[in-house]
């Protein structure tokens, strides 16, 4: 709020923004809220958060649906996760580097999957064409290949000493960051169980 001519409140006015930026904006302000009410967010707490009139919301997407949706794509979408994996110094112990990935990995999984589990349980369902496509697509690890070759930079040259080819290594190390949240409720690892993944990927599973 701002003070006007007269003494009295006044919505400070949304900078201005081309409508893709302002669509990025609204969703990037709406996921956190969604990992928290699911399907039960209203547009105004969206508003609220975007620093936004309500109106502003609906001049940017048709509905409310059309927004979710929106936000849905945006939780499973990787080129921000794969900016903050290729950010990550090449230089510095192997482990070290290892750590910083599992970590950024494991803080996207848990950003989508609290927006993906608060929708889920508040009644949010996909259409099924989305849903096959999606699904396939995860099979065949497509769209997170950018993601996996991310991690493989990180190897450097310590991926010769790998005992299987580079790429199959990223692919179990990736299957260990993923398993780690089964069965439990979303939430992220902690740095004990970050050096857990790093050492059983590097060592395996019996002691020495």
């Amino acid at each position: 709020m701002v003070v006007d001519e007269t003494g009295g409140l006044r919505r400070r006015r949304a900078p201005a923004m081309s409508p893709e930026q302002r669509r990025t904006e609204i969703i990037r302000s709406t996921l956190p809220l969604l990992a928290t009410h699911g399907l039960n967010v209203t547009t105004s707490q969206i508003a609220k958060a975007a620093g936004i009139a309500e109106g502003t919301v609906f001049r940017a997407f048709a509905d409310k649906t059309e927004l979710i949706t929106a936000c849905v794509e945006a939780a499973l979408r990787v080129d921000e996760l794969v900016d903050q994996l290729t950010a990550i110094p090449q230089a510095g112990p192997l482990t070290d580097r290892l750590a910083a990935a599992v970590g950024t990995m494991d803080a996207y999984f848990f950003r989508m999957g609290s927006v993906l589990s608060a929708l889920a349980t508040t009644g949010y369902r996909l259409d099924e064409a989305k849903h096959r496509a999606q699904t396939k697509q995860t099979e065949d690890l497509a769209h997170l290949r950018p993601v996996l070759t991310a991690v493989a930079g990180l190897l450097g040259a310590d991926g010769a000493r790998l005992r299987v080819p580079t790429e199959q290594a990223v692919r179990f190390l990736f299957g260990l960051v993923v398993s780690s949240g089964l069965g439990r409720t979303p939430q992220q690892l902690d740095r004990a169980e970050i050096d857990d993944i790093v050492g059983f990927f590097l060592h395996g599973a019996l002691t020495h």
